[in-house]
């Protein structure tokens, strides 16, 4: 549930631009407050406080408000008047629908007496209302009431009320017999459902807080403005129970143990890093830095007075720097023997480092096979010259070409060498007509 805090009030103050000194009115309700806390102290001049529609169960925190005029606690848990007497400005005061009974009403008309500015009181919805005589009997004993539940008193009404005083004391401590009687009885009776309770009011009441919440993380979750987890600081011993070696920060530091008598440590933290946000812990084996929740931590070569370790400043820099004196001078522990660095895998060798025959190959002919490629081609002739000779007669002439027509007769070709099986090509034929070959040139006619 939610609480009266300062903040809530100066949010709830924003018509006075959240200034709290001089607020003279703050509307509170429909808060789910549970309790009055923190107004004397944050508004000590205010003069109208709401607080209605809360699940408020007393009357407290009130009495230093001495320019309070008006106060509004209806629909809360309130069963008596109290804690008002301080309140000497007081002049409303609103009650309506609390649980105000008979058996508090002596009492609650008691702690009214001091507020003699009060004028205007409202009791509406109040268990003591069932009682008859409740309005004379209020009247009779303030005085300075001029209003009561909205509705005027008169001065005739205000004497009758005082004449019948002694009655209506006698009908009140009857009225509170009969109702410490009903609550017996009523005592192991479950109470039904949807009675208007205090525990059924504050049943209602968390369980619209608790929508709200849900409203809110959701709206924050919405807008990437859920505020985050806050942030574990590491210890001094990793998982392993070994001391831990870190540098959170990542800031610059420098580790110095020239020196026989003691070690130096500096850590380059912000120059304008408040020193309030530095946390420095000096152990015999390790020193720890806590930076804004980020550690920097070391484990010592020796062991080291922690008790007169020093711890400094720069004001130029803002640098750290930690002198931890040894416990025995001039022996430093052995350091660990250093491992060897593994050596990264060398690269596999290029063509270039592999090593060359001394004699030259050669790669020539390396893709024919000497079965099928003969040792010699030899040119292929299909066609012959024949050389004419022109006749003087044209009788002659036609059975001189007759006779001269010698056709040559296609030499078979040669089977190669080295592979007999092996015969030449044919003449190619054409393409346009796969059975036409190539005729011999013809003859001239003359």
């Amino acid at each position: 549930m939610p609480r009266l805090t300062e903040e809530l009030i100066r949010k709830r103050a924003e018509h006075n631009e959240g200034v709290l000194a001089d607020l003279e009115e703050v509307a509170l309700h429909q808060q789910e407050l549970e309790k009055i806390e923190n107004v004397e102290a944050c508004c000590r001049h205010i003069k109208i406080l709401l607080l209605q529609n809360n699940i408020i169960p007393k009357m407290e925190g009130l009495n230093k408000l001495k320019e309070l005029e008006y106060l509004n606690l209806a629909l809360n848990n309130i069963s008596k008047i109290e804690g008002i007497t301080g309140c000497e400005s007081l002049k409303k005061l609103d009650l309506t629908v609390n649980f105000v009974g008979v058996e508090e009403l002596e009492e609650s008309v008691h702690n009214m007496k001091g507020n003699i500015m009060l004028e205007d009181l409202y009791l509406t919805g109040n268990p003591c209302e069932d009682w008859p005589g409740c309005r004379a009997y209020l009247v009779a004993h303030l005085p300075q009431l001029k209003q009561l539940d909205g509705k005027l008193i008169l001065p005739a009404e205000r004497i009758k009320a005082r004449q019948n005083l002694p009655t209506l004391q006698q009908d009140l401590q009857r009225a509170i017999e009969a109702s410490l009687a009903k609550k017996a009885e009523e005592a192991g009776v479950p109470v039904s459902e949807g009675a208007y309770t205090k525990e059924s009011r504050n049943e209602m009441y968390l369980e619209m807080a608790a929508q709200k919440e849900e409203q809110a993380r959701n709206e924050r979750r919405r807008m990437g403005t859920e505020a985050k987890e806050p942030r574990v600081v590491p210890g001094v011993y990793n998982a392993r129970g070994d001391l831990r070696q870190c540098n959170e920060g990542k800031y610059d530091f420098n580790f110095d143990d020239t020196d026989p008598t003691k070690l130096i440590f500096e850590l380059a933290v912000p120059k304008y890093l408040d020193t309030s946000a530095l946390d420095v812990d000096v152990n015999p084996n390790y020193v720890r830095v806590v930076v804004k929740d980020k550690v920097t931590q070391l484990k010592l070569p020796s062991e080291v007075h922690a008790d007169a370790s020093k711890v400094q400043r720069s004001r130029v820099t803002g640098s750290l720097k930690i002198e931890m004196p040894l416990t025995q001078p001039g022996r430093i522990r052995e350091k660990a023997e250093k491992q060897p660095d593994l050596e990264p895998l060398k690269p596999a060798p290029t063509p270039k480092d592999v090593p060359r025959p001394k004699a030259a190959v050669s790669v020539s002919n390396i893709y024919k096979d000497p079965r099928r490629v003969s040792g010699k081609q030899k040119p292929v002739e299909l066609l012959r010259e024949v050389k004419t000779t022109r006749l003087s007669t044209e009788k002659d002439s036609g059975e001189s070409i007759e006779g001269l027509q010698e056709e040559e007769v296609e030499k078979p070709p040669e089977q190669s060498e080295s592979n007999p099986h092996l015969v030449e090509k044919p003449p190619e034929q054409s393409e346009s007509n796969p059975h036409l070959v190539e005729k011999p040139p013809e003859q001239s006619e003359s």
